[in-house]
């Protein structure tokens, strides 16, 4: 059968010294939820619509893809005096968002023609 294989060093002891104490049903439960885990953490696209505007914006559009959600808006851009406190908002605006985790990953595309 030869060596326990050797642990990559980015593995912190105190998760090394846990897994060694495993067995082969545990293991693989635990590749399963690392899997899991991995695919939570990574970029996916955002589902929940509400999550895409604060009150004082308006979607124009919204499209899921593999890639991200690519969301078109208008928004205000924070400035009392500025036309778009009264209700004419900026852009539309485009943008591609991701959910990492529980976090929103906005990544601004720029202007589009309306």
């Amino acid at each position: 059968m030869g060596e326990s294989p050797a642990p990559p060093e980015a593995i912190p002891n105190y998760i090394r010294e846990g897994l060694d104490r495993q067995g082969a049903d545990s293991l693989e439960a635990i590749i399963a939820y690392c899997e899991a885990r991995i695919e939570w953490l990574s970029d996916r696209p955002v589902t929940d619509e509400s999550e895409l505007q604060d009150n004082d914006e308006q979607l124009v559009e919204v499209e899921h893809s593999e890639s991200g959600t690519v969301v078109i808006k208008k928004v205000t851009c924070g400035k009392s005096g500025c036309r778009c406190a009264r209700g004419h908002l900026h852009g539309p605006y485009k943008y591609v968002v991701t959910r990492q985790g529980e976090s929103l990953k906005w990544e601004y595309k720029g202007r589009v023609q309306e």
